[in-house]
């Protein structure tokens, strides 16, 4: 195993020289805070991350999670993560201080989380899953349930999880059946209905798990018009704040995944064998929108999950290249001369170098991502607050499908790099390629993902939202051409926009037009041109920083010129297949749509 799961002078420069979240420290809420408090955050978490998480991955991944009949038991190594992580206040460190937070950027979150991932995604779940039950909670609910949940979700004494999907509504969420029915005395509701899939549904990490669910109220509309949000605890919350009797979320079982297995994905039963209480969040019909803003925060954690695990996977990667002794150059025909090592070989480092580029420009999305997210929470500015929304809205597709899909081809070239060796379990790299595949399935599989984007993102308020991102890309564009050294890539940047540009006004005249499936059967090719854009203009904009810095004499020129090469590599290698794309889009390929579902 490597003693390395991420690059954090990388991450320094996304943060300080890219992102520039300093400029954070103007905002009140950020106002205690310095560059230094927030190294001490993501130097702690990567040394938790490394010492405690990693540690325990392959561990927990043989014990698993076990579902007794009636209980469920996490690994025994999660316990003392759990323990660490409640101690550390790892559970809500963007929180504001009168829930016990530290009022840390979500910039601060996004890179605390990958690190957490990258040690260890299984267990990273169980403390994300309360904090997201709290969000919620905070951003919808009642001052009743904000005094009764918040501060045990944040503090890590009460785990969370998020209940939407049901044996026979998955993506579909206008088909659930779960009911709650108002209690004729009381403020709650009683629930009845099954959902599946619930990471951290059951476990002993906490004497108490929160349930955000899904549900139809009696006499809803039909559809996802009708849909409302309840909480709903294992264990009835008091006014006072003790604990009351067992609130019947029974465990029907647990999934035996291909990976996560340290994860306890469970089936529940609310109300079968008595009285479920649950509390509406919010108003009535409006629980889908409400459960979104989770979903889109979990749908960027998504892919900050996997691109973690491409990190960690390419470290090992890296690690064995640099040991592993075999052949010669090619060029030397002495068989008693000692062998080499396989990084020395140009496929091999053709190889770490699509991974390290992958990982690189992953990354810069994601905290670019957060870093708008903070200035949209912070701002004032209300044509500012408009703006982040809709790039933020724009993004979260290609953060959860782009990145979840290019990280699992990301490690499996790390896999390729080990050879035989990375086919069996002794080496980390088997279980981490099992473990990330579920991230283009779950929190909206990845077709699903690329429809959000071309049927909804794209025309969103007459195409608002992609005007704002190709604007914010230009911008960058135009600023990386200033410099003689990144004309020629900032060039092949501006032909990409050019074309995808193009390719979004040809599909939008299609489905304005009316052929509306035909519009959207391009949605998954159009997802991957529209991310590889991103990509390169964020491989652009780290370039510019690179050259300026190097232009300014900095003193970690190695540091600098590797970026370069990576962006250059990107841009050169991977862009030239966006414009391929391109030119499917246009040609109106609709094959799979006419073809008859009985020829398969």
């Amino acid at each position: 195993m490597s003693d390395k799961l991420a690059d954090m002078r990388f991450i320094r420069f996304l943060l300080y020289e890219v992102n520039k979240i300093e400029e954070l420290l103007q905002y009140p809420y950020h106002e205690d805070h310095s560059r230094e408090t927030f190294d001490m955050a993501i130097d702690a978490a990567y040394d938790l991350a490394r010492e405690v998480f990693w540690p325990a991955f392959q561990e927990m991944d043989r014990e698993g999670a076990v579902f007794d009949g009636s209980h469920v038991a996490a690994p025994k190594a999660m316990h003392e993560i759990w323990r660490q992580c409640k101690e550390g206040g790892w559970f809500a460190p963007n929180v504001c201080y009168d829930f016990g937070g530290q009022q840390f950027p979500l910039s601060i979150l996004a890179v605390t989380s990958f690190l957490f991932s990258a040690g260890n995604s299984s267990a990273a779940m169980y403390v994300n899953g309360a904090w997201g039950a709290a969000h919620l909670i905070e951003s919808f609910g009642n001052e009743d349930l904000k005094a009764r949940y918040l501060q045990p979700l944040y503090g890590g004494e009460w785990g969370g999880t998020m209940a939407l999907t049901e044996p026979d509504a998955g993506t579909s969420l206008g088909d659930i059946t779960t009911t709650a029915v108002k209690a004729p005395d009381g403020d709650h509701y009683l629930i009845r209905g099954t959902k599946r899939f619930i990471s951290s549904g059951d476990h002993d990490l906490a004497e108490n798990i929160i349930h955000p669910v899904l549900v139809r109220l009696e006499g809803a509309p039909p559809g996802v018009k009708g849909i409302s949000l309840v909480v709903v605890p294992k264990r009835r919350v008091n006014a006072d704040g003790t604990l009351g009797e067992f609130n019947n979320v029974v465990t029907a079982g647990i999934e035996h995944k291909m990976g996560l297995r340290g994860q306890a994905t469970a089936t529940l039963m609310f109300g079968e064998q008595g009285e479920c209480h649950g509390w509406l969040i919010g108003e009535p019909n409006k629980g889908l929108s409400y459960m979104f803003q989770l979903m889109n925060h979990a749908r960027v954690f998504t892919g900050i999950q996997a691109v973690a695990g491409a990190s960690a996977a390419y470290h090992c990667a890296v690690q064995y290249a640099r040991e592993r002794l075999q052949g010669r150059e090619i060029t030397n025909k002495d068989p008693l001369s000692p062998q080499i090592p396989i990084i020395s070989h140009a496929d091999v480092r053709r190889m770490l170098l699509q991974q390290k580029a992958f990982i690189e420009g992953a990354l810069g999305m994601i905290l670019f991502c957060a870093k708008v997210a903070d200035r949209m929470q912070n701002t004032t500015d209300e044509e500012e607050k408009k703006t982040c929304n809709l790039l933020l809205e724009t993004l979260t597709p290609c953060c959860k499908a782009h990145v979840s899909d290019e990280a699992f081809k990301s490690i499996t070239a790390a896999l390729q790099c080990f050879g035989g060796a990375g086919f069996c379990e002794e080496f980390p790299v088997a279980q981490l390629l099992r473990d990330n595949k579920v991230f283009s399935i779950y929190e909206g599989a990845n077709g699903i993902q690329a429809m959000d984007l071309l049927g909804r993102k794209v025309p969103m308020e007459a195409g608002a939202a992609v005007r704002a991102l190709m604007t914010e890309i230009g911008k960058n564009i135009a600023e990386a051409s200033a410099l003689e050294a990144l004309k020629p890539l900032a060039d092949k940047v501006q032909e990409v926009q050019n074309a995808v540009i193009d390719v979004t006004m040809h599909l939008g005249a299609i489905g304005m037009s009316g052929e509306v499936n035909l519009y959207i059967c391009n949605a998954t090719a159009y997802l991957a041109m529209f991310s590889q854009l991103v990509m390169g203009w964020q491989h652009l904009v780290q370039a510019t920083a690179a050259q300026q810095a190097l232009d300014a004499g900095a003193d970690d020129a190695d540091f600098y010129k590797a970026k370069l090469e990576t962006a250059r590599f990107y841009i050169n290698t991977t862009m030239p297949h966006t414009l391929a794309t391109a030119q499917v889009l246009k040609a109106v390929e609709r094959t799979a749509l006419d073809y008859p579902p009985d020829w398969f």
